[in-house]
């Protein structure tokens, strides 16, 4: 009897180490795109050079919507190019998002080996094509 008691508090032990270490992880890996205070697009393609900042407040808020969420490790096999790129900062913390330039759902971050789920791709290059962005652009 007094086996089991020892053998369930180990257990439980463990399913509550394990939680945890999840829990840092993902929280660790979480994008939060609410501290952003400025939003610039580059969209340098063809004979097309675009460098803005977005200043409409329903496009900042789909664009940063487009990109909160958990980060991951891939080798997607979507074409992404830092000349099309989404820069969200707060003047001490920035992010750079490179949305599939072939339109899959998936945007890297920076030139790492990191990714993001586009929550609404469709949404978001509905905001993009207003300032001149075009996909596919590969």
């Amino acid at each position: 009897m007094k086996k089991k008691l020892v053998a369930t508090i180990i257990f439980v032990f463990l399913i509550m180490i394990v939680s945890l270490f999840v829990l840092i992880s993902i929280k660790k890996n979480y994008i939060d795109t609410s501290i952003a205070s400025e939003i610039s697009l580059k969209y340098y393609y063809n004979d097309k050079k675009i460098n803005l900042v977005v200043t409409d407040k329903n496009d900042i808020k789909i664009i940063k919507e487009s990109f909160k969420g958990i980060s991951y490790k891939d080798t997607p096999s979507c074409g992404f190019s830092s000349n099309i790129s989404i820069k969200l900062s707060n003047g001490k913390k920035e992010f750079i998002f490179c949305p599939a330039c072939d339109g899959c759902s998936t945007a890297r971050i920076g030139n790492s080996n990191k990714y993001v789920r586009i929550k609404d791709r469709n949404a978001l290059e509905t905001v993009l094509e207003k300032y001149g962005f075009y996909f596919p652009c590969v």
